[in-house]
């Protein structure tokens, strides 16, 4: 096979990896909304809110793992070590997407949405890449 062809396979892989990546973020972001949504008037916003943000990570998960990485291990271990991973993925994406909105607002002067959408574009691609190459590497073609 010729390095274009190649190339070009592999391109259209990635777009339609990195296309259903986007969508399973946007389903679980949905998901994370409605039971917010659902439970705020109930048990308060704190409570509500973590429970939508651990809903909607599950979710998450769960797509990220069958469907856009296709990633079929499900022994005990197997989950654990990826749940583990994903979390501390979320963990420093959040980090550094505060990091990033406060430089992007303080040090460039850049206006708050538009900070948040630039630092939204770039850690969705560091959890695309991280996800691909070591939570979910066995199937991704890493």
């Amino acid at each position: 096979m010729n390095t274009r062809l190649t190339k070009t396979l592999l391109n259209k892989v990635l777009s339609r990896q990195f296309l259903r990546y986007l969508l399973v973020g946007g389903a679980s972001w949905v998901v994370d909304f409605l039971v917010f949504l659902l439970t705020y008037s109930h048990i308060g916003i704190v409570p509500a809110q973590t429970i939508a943000r651990v809903v909607g990570a599950l979710v998450a998960f769960a797509g990220h793992k069958l469907i856009v990485f296709e990633d079929r291990q499900f022994t005990p271990q197997a989950l654990r070590q990826q749940l583990i991973q994903y979390l501390i993925l979320w963990l420093v994406s959040y980090t550094l997407s505060i990091i990033l909105l406060l430089a992007f607002i303080n040090l460039l002067q850049l206006h708050p949405v538009a900070a948040k959408l630039i630092t939204e574009a770039i850690i969705i691609v560091i959890n695309f890449v991280t996800m691909r190459r070591y939570i979910f590497a066995s199937k991704a073609g890493a």
